[in-house]
């Protein structure tokens, strides 16, 4: 049994063809344009889906490298500050062992006093230092001063306050991975009597009756504090070489993580070039078959 097959189905036939090979046509030069793979869900759905997990954690990436930054910034800041202090301390120690001197009266005690007063006043001021606007040692309160001075009469400090909190404040520098970039006032300088002991220490020099045996007490008091200061210095010291580290690996981690996503994303360009010829062979192919085969009408043979 025999079936004639019309011309309009032949014809449809082609045009559908030609249409596609134009369409494939298209599709690579949009490849090779946009220089991507995968311009639309449509063309990969798969790799579309793990592109954009690629892309979120690079985003996640570069949340934790700007907190590493920012963690840098500000332990360097603290750590700074920290020996700053430290170098206060030792000069007062200096002071402090001058005046334990028993040739010393009186008068040089007092002028070992009125030192001693100087460097106070430098400890609060360093104590009240602030990074851009934010103060390093107020713990979560970093808009407030977190040390308040009472004076006496004639401008000396008689005591000092702490007004700031004592929270920690911390950068996530990875998944489930933090790091404490503060040290609160409160629980360094109140907690060890910093100020309390160089006051007592200052008055103590300035009083008639010198007491030795309550001096040295406050000297070993200071001697644990400078102690305990020394600790913090090194523990800052290990946090930003630590972040150093840290950095370092999250560069690496990011870099390896955008070669990832150009390997998924991105267009081979020689090897669409290569198909683009190919295709284009493919659509002259099919215009000569399909003018061979289309048949011709009565217009043809009137020219």
């Amino acid at each position: 049994m025999s079936f004639r097959i019309a011309q309009e189905s032949i014809n449809r036939t082609i045009l559908s063809n030609i249409n596609l090979n134009f369409k494939k046509m298209q599709e690579i030069q949009e490849k090779l344009s946009s220089g991507k793979q995968i311009n639309r869900p449509s063309d990969n759905p798969s790799g579309t889906r793990k592109i954009l997990g690629l892309k979120t954690e690079e985003i996640q990436f570069q949340q934790f490298s700007d907190n590493t930054e920012a963690a840098k910034e500000q332990i360097n800041y603290t750590f700074n500050t920290l020996e700053s202090i430290q170098e206060i301390l030792a000069q007062i120690k200096e002071l402090t062992m001058q005046a334990t001197n028993d040739t010393l009266g009186q008068p040089e005690r007092k002028v070992i006093a009125s030192e001693l007063n100087e460097l106070l006043e430098s400890v609060l001021q360093f104590s009240n230092t602030d990074n851009d606007g934010q103060y390093i040692f107020s713990g979560t309160k970093t808009s407030t001063i977190p040390f308040s001075a009472t004076r006496d009469g004639n401008g000396k400090i008689s005591s000092i306050s702490y007004v700031g909190n004592n929270e920690e404040i911390k950068y996530q520098l990875g998944p489930n991975t933090y790091i404490q970039v503060n040290i609160p006032g409160g629980t360094f300088f109140q907690n060890n009597g910093v100020f309390s002991t160089l006051i007592s220490l200052r008055d103590a020099l300035e009083s008639s009756t010198f007491d030795s045996s309550a001096f040295l007490d406050l000297r070993s008091t200071l001697d644990t504090t400078t102690g305990t200061l020394l600790s913090e210095i090194t523990r800052f010291g290990a946090k930003a070489s630590r972040l150093e580290l840290t950095a370092h690996s999250l560069e690496n981690s990011r870099i390896a993580l955008k070669e990832l996503i150009s390997y998924t994303e991105d267009a081979d360009i020689a090897s669409l070039i290569m198909e683009l010829k190919h295709q284009e062979n493919i659509l002259q192919s099919s215009l000569e078959t399909g003018a061979r085969i289309i048949q011709p009408t009565l217009l043809d043979f009137l020219r």
